[in-house]
């Protein structure tokens, strides 16, 4: 199995996949089922559209026809989308085989089933697509033998029976051999049927032993077989669209709880917000309340002193903001100096006397306000 991982890995990149490992998974869960089934890249061309190197499966299915097991010979082609795309699908016969077309079949060969017309990833995949060709050519076969010389000879020197044709040895190119369940020598081929249905045309040559042999409990047994596989059929297909819809729901449902669960966090987190915001209001309302009570209380008294209503906790902080509040008031009369010189309300030597006076007040402040925030810790 390790050596079909990598065959069909470079196969997909051969042929350009655009979904490499979700096709990859896919192919590989239908190699599990169908082992004789062998990737490879060949040059095809899907409908309006020109050649491109495409991967293809190719190799046989095991078919139950009317009690025994024959290997059927297909080959699927892939589209670079697959698998979101359907597969284009072929019975391939051997030189010694015909095509027999049918409502699922055409006269090249090419494979028409309603799985592929309702093909619908991931309720639909190679898996089941195998399967259903597996059921649908148990009812009609899409190959029979051709009749040979060499046939009609050995059935006259042996018997008047329909002749056995032996498992086919010689494959075109690319196509697995059949596998056999039991002995593999020369000797054994006339022990199994023949691999596909043999139609002699209409001819009524058969032995009356040979018809002998097919009493009423055969015929029963046959009937009852092709019944049950026509309503298993059938029935898959039905199964399969409402497992394919039920899938849809199911990740639909899945999506909305998703969401349902988003939404619930999203309501929480704005009512939480809410209720923060609701309680700073009344905060922020309690506060505007206590200075409208203290400005209303302030404004006619007039007797009140604008320096004492703000006061420092120990003298030296009280000095601090005093030096604090000198050094600015010196930096405005200062700036207003300056403005008087510039209108010539004050003379020069009158302007530079005063602002001499005050940049000595100035430097002493500035001094004790900086010594002041060492002694207290405070940055300088």
């Amino acid at each position: 199995m390790g050596s079909k991982l990598n065959s069909v890995i470079d196969a997909l990149k051969r042929s350009k996949a655009k979904y490499e490992d979700t096709a990859k998974n896919d192919i590989m869960t239908a190699l599990l089922a169908f082992p004789d089934l062998a990737p490879e890249v060949e040059s095809f061309a899907f409908p309006n559209s020109k050649r491109v190197p495409t991967f293809r499966l190719k190799g046989t299915i095991p078919v139950l026809y009317k009690g025994s097991t024959y290997n059927i010979p297909v080959a699927l082609y892939l589209s670079d989308a697959h698998p979101y795309y359907s597969p284009i699908c072929y019975v391939c016969p051997t030189q010694n085989m015909m095509v027999k077309e049918s409502k699922n079949v055409d006269a090249k060969g090419r494979i028409y089933l309603p799985y592929l017309t309702d093909w619908r990833y991931p309720g639909y995949d190679l898996s089941g697509l195998l399967q259903v060709m597996t059921l649908c050519f148990q009812d009609n076969s899409p190959v029979f033998s051709k009749s040979s010389d060499r046939s009609r000879q050995s059935a006259t020197s042996v018997s008047n029976q329909t002749p056995f044709t032996p498992y086919p040895t010689n494959m075109p190119a690319g196509m697995p051999p059949y596998p056999l369940t039991s002995n593999t020598g020369p000797q054994a081929y006339q022990n199994y049927p023949s691999p596909y249905p043999s139609y002699s045309g209409g001819s009524s040559s058969q032995s009356n032993s040979m018809v002998g042999t097919v009493d009423a409990t055969h015929l029963k047994d046959s009937m009852l077989s092709a019944i049950g596989d026509k309503i298993r059929q059938r029935l898959r297909e039905k199964l399969e669209t409402v497992y394919s819809e039920l899938e849809s729901v199911k990740r639909t449902q899945a999506d909305l709880e998703s969401g349902k669960q988003k939404l619930k966090q999203y309501i929480d987190d704005l009512n939480a917000a809410q209720t923060q915001m609701e309680a700073t209001l009344n905060i922020y309302k309690e506060k505007k309340t206590t200075l409208s009570a203290v400005l209303a209380s302030c404004g006619s008294d007039s007797t009140l002193d604008i320096d004492s209503v703000i006061d420092a906790s120990t003298p030296l902080h009280r000095q601090i903001i005093k030096c604090y509040a000198q050094d600015c008031t010196i930096d405005d009369a200062i700036y207003f100096l300056g403005k008087a010189v510039k209108k010539g309300r004050i003379t020069l030597p009158a302007y530079l006397r005063e602002v001499r006076q005050l940049a000595r007040k100035q430097f002493v402040y500035r001094a004790t306000l900086q010594k002041g925030r060492q002694k207290a810790g405070l940055p300088v």
